[in-house]
């Protein structure tokens, strides 16, 4: 699978009769088997990116070039789970019957440290452990790319931090590709290969980071990157 590039995207929106443009001629590759993640001050165009890429809007112009095969999955802030059905219930129910496998159910579930809430309703679970749930389901769906919209952003720290060494190890097994949109710098640092800055409707700036993980984010180099990017940020 080649990787997705998007090409001079715009995109507006109409509010109370005036026309707001969110993107303006963004352009951004996204690899492939790699994690890329989308900084930025809120209002910026990170989730309309995100939404135009997974087909749920449509740019006013540009282009979004996807592979032939291309399946992909989308992780909301909030897990969006449906409350009467199971853990299982919830993780295969964007499959249809003969796709269902429950060995590889199985293997999911405990991928994500869910083995023993098979049957358990959401409401039953922690923030943390619905979020992993939001994440088996889409796994198991067998995506080539991930659309993540600050899927951990309500979790508390250390929830946050479990779930981001969830995504890594998972992400490592599967290959698959991620565009994972973020306001945290260190979870930026934390997670992505590549890192882009969107701001003025226009990719800004971007940086790859080739450490291995997990990573010093104390370390001189991560210092500088994050002054940099604060930088960018703060500038646009």
């Amino acid at each position: 699978m080649a990787g997705i590039d998007l090409v001079q995207l715009r995109k507006a929106y109409t509010v109370d009769q005036r026309r707001i443009p969110i993107l303006n001629g963004l352009d951004l590759s996204i690899p492939e088997k790699a994690i890329t993640v989308v900084l930025g001050k809120s209002g910026c165009g990170k989730t309309t990116l995100l939404r135009l890429i997974a087909g749920l809007e449509t740019p006013d112009s540009g282009q979004i070039q996807l592979p032939g095969n291309q399946r992909t999955a989308f992780v909301f802030q909030e897990p969006r789970l449906l409350p009467w059905l199971s853990v299982q219930g919830n993780v295969q129910f964007p499959l249809k019957r003969a796709e269902i496998q429950p060995d590889e159910t199985r293997w999911m579930l405990r991928t994500v440290g869910l083995t023993g809430f098979e049957q358990a309703l959401p409401h039953q679970l922690s923030g943390g452990m619905q979020q992993r749930v939001a994440l088996a389901r889409a796994l198991l769906y067998h995506p080539t790319l991930i659309l993540m919209d600050e899927p951990f952003a309500a979790l508390d720290h250390f929830t946050r931090v479990e779930m981001q060494q969830a995504l890594l190890d998972i992400q490592q097994k599967t290959g698959a590709s991620i565009l994972f949109v973020t306001h945290s710098i260190d979870e930026a640092m934390t997670l992505g290969n590549k890192l882009v800055i969107l701001a003025g409707g226009v990719i800004r700036s971007a940086y790859t980071l080739t450490d291995p993980h997990p990573r010093d984010l104390l370390g001189s180099e991560m210092i500088e990157l994050r002054r940099r990017i604060m930088e960018d940020i703060n500038t646009h």
